[in-house]
């Protein structure tokens, strides 16, 4: 992965910073905390928490909210002209936080939102799988799993960042400044650069993008180029099924449209993007895009709640 630093740019790259870091992330934090605590809620209803798809959109909602703040808040006020103010990196324990957060909530988003359509095509394609495996009580063993196996797979990020303190002629005092992302253990520092991005390609981008597509395809078998049904009730249930289905291929378009250019950036291209007057304007960019993912979801959540409101999500 890129070791990239922000700095001050040339004019009109500070400018387009100043939009895409500053004013952006705080409208897709006003607007994302909204429509995902709104899903929350409905998603909590008794009646809707009764399905195992809800409970997983639940914590995809609570993952990308806390997403929406890491990955926005961290760029923003540095972004505004003349601010030296930080976020993350005013203390080793900030910094730590901000290390493991920028990681964990973006493999958990990505697990629950494939669980989200591996229960879904599972509830399609099986009825045994809506007796058994589709309950509630299964669904939330099965977020505890994720969330221990990801902290397991990421805790080791707390070790990375520490303080280091610099003499300064001038005042004849030591200035202290924190380094994050690096550890003075330098296995860990070979684990991070070397083996880690591995892993995290695979939690992030191969596994989620294998399941989807198999259970977007097999749903589209299912719902999409299924014969129309005779039975009106059945019919309309098949329509409402399909709508949902295509809202969650949205998803995942939506997914795949604002994680994939971010990956290629810092580990395929970096080497052609550093060291020019557009470098930061391009690394934002495209965390300012993951950021718009959370905002994303929600308005598609939001949508796809007025169809599986009261609604059994099975076959029918």
């Amino acid at each position: 992965m890129a070791s990239w630093t922000r700095k001050p740019d040339v004019y009109p790259f500070e400018a387009i910073e100043l939009v895409i870091s500053a004013i952006v992330p705080i409208v897709l934090i006003v607007v994302g905390t909204l429509g995902n605590i709104t899903s929350m809620i409905i998603l909590m209803n008794k009646n809707n928490r009764r399905t195992s798809t809800n409970i997983y959109l639940i914590f995809l909602c609570l993952m990308d909210t806390i997403s929406l703040y890491q990955w926005n808040l961290s760029n923003t006020l540095p972004s505004f002209p003349n601010s030296q103010q930080q976020i993350w990196g005013n203390s080793v324990i900030m910094c730590k936080l901000s290390e493991f957060f920028s990681f964990y909530t973006l493999h958990t988003s990505a697990m629950f939102l494939t669980l989200v359509e591996l229960d879904r095509a599972c509830l399609l394609r099986s009825r045994w799988y809506k007796r058994k495996i589709a309950q509630p009580s299964a669904a939330l063993i099965v977020c505890a799993f994720v969330f221990v196996i990801l902290f397991c797979v990421n805790g080791f990020l707390f070790g990375l960042g520490f303080e280091y303190s610099i003499y300064d002629n001038t005042t004849g005092l030591y200035q202290t400044y924190v380094a994050c992302y690096y550890s003075m253990n330098q296995q860990l520092n070979d684990f991070f650069v070397i083996q880690y991005p591995w892993i995290h390609l695979v939690i992030m981008y191969f596994l989620p993008f294998g399941l989807i597509i198999i259970c977007t395809l097999l749903t589209a078998k299912k719902l999409i180029f299924s014969q129309t049904a005779t039975n009106e009730q059945i019919t309309r249930s098949n329509q409402r099924n399909r709508r949902i289905s295509i809202m969650l291929l949205l998803m995942c378009l939506t997914y795949v449209i604002a994680t994939l250019p971010n990956r290629l950036c810092f580990s395929v291209f970096s080497s052609l993007i550093l060291g020019h007057d557009y470098t930061d304007t391009v690394f934002i960019s495209t965390n300012t895009l993951i950021a718009w993912l959370s905002t994303r979801h929600t308005l598609l959540n939001l949508k796809m709640l007025g169809e599986t409101t009261g609604a059994d999500l099975s076959d029918e």
